[in-house]
């Protein structure tokens, strides 16, 4: 029972904080950032806020990649992937920096027990950092809805339709959504791990930036490097280890699932617990309940 209590007092002090709603309108605004159209004449590459400001409407119209549904799936694929550690930490940062500052941990701690305190602390933060992005997706596909057309208007043959909404209009948007939460709960998790140590906000949010940033150059660098001596292969050794891996967990058919999503699953699975169980450990090293 202390556990819940504690969980809501957290959810309370995460989710109705300044914090949170900057994570949702900063989520949202770079969702416009995402690439929605590659000009084959020139390769240059419109960006969905670009696109909506620079191109002929008639051609938006004509051309079906500028779908409102395809704009919204691809909300989370510009801007966002290199700034998500910084959003996310913002809802839980807010909160928990005060109440260690402040001393007051101490006495939540005595309150509740470590244990709970810990684990409440710890599903506050992931819960907060994926309805921030799941929120700042949903404002963002309702803009992309009302400003560009509706993939029924395209008038496309079932092929295509299916290509691009393979499991159907709601489905696929539900999908995106899940991947959505998901993806901004995880990448919670480098902030909140530093928290343990760390009580500087700055650092807490900086740090897992340069992190992800480092961890995602250096997987495409493999990748890059294996493409020039001809290994295709890399692609699936690879995936299951990059920073947004837990995107692909809502596209998996557990029936028939594959090498490389069993690996996205065992390795998010130890990334969750490893960072959690660093977080628990540390904060019992502290002689002072966390202060």
């Amino acid at each position: 029972m202390n556990f819940f209590r504690a969980l809501k007092q957290d959810l309370n002090k995460s989710l109705i904080n300044i914090g949170f709603l900057g994570a949702v309108l900063l989520t949202c605004v770079l969702g416009f950032t995402a690439p929605a159209y590659v000009e084959t004449a020139t390769d240059k590459s419109y960006s969905v806020f670009e696109a909506f400001f620079t191109l002929d409407k008639d051609f938006i119209g004509y051309v079906s990649d500028f779908a409102s549904v395809r704009l919204f799936t691809l909300g989370l694929s510009g801007y966002i992937t290199m700034f998500i550690p910084i959003i996310v930490a913002f809802p839980f940062m807010v909160s928990f920096c005060a109440e260690r500052n402040s001393g007051l941990m101490r006495f939540a701690i005595t309150r509740s027990g470590k244990l709970n305190y810990y684990l409440s602390k710890f599903t506050a933060s992931f819960l907060s950092g994926g309805l921030a992005v799941a929120l700042g997706m949903i404002i963002y596909g309702v803009a992309v809805w009302v400003m560009f057309p509706s993939i029924g208007s395209y008038n496309l043959d079932a092929e295509t339709l299916s290509y691009i909404i393979p499991d159907g209009l709601y489905k696929t948007v539900v999908k995106f959504l899940v991947s959505a939460f998901l993806y901004g709960a995880v990448s919670t998790l480098p902030a909140f791990f530093i928290s343990s140590f760390c009580k500087n906000p700055y650092i807490i949010t900086c740090l897992p930036f340069l992190f992800t940033y480092i961890w995602s150059t250096t997987i495409n660098k493999i990748c890059v490097n294996a493409f020039e001596k001809m290994d295709f292969e890399i692609y699936e050794k690879v995936d299951p280890f990059r920073p947004d891996s837990i995107q692909q967990l809502v596209h998996i058919n557990f029936s028939e699932i594959t090498t490389v999503q069993r690996n996205t699953i065992i390795f998010n699975a130890a990334y969750i617990a490893v960072l959690l169980v660093g977080f628990v450990v540390i904060m019992n090293l502290h002689t002072d309940k966390g202060n």
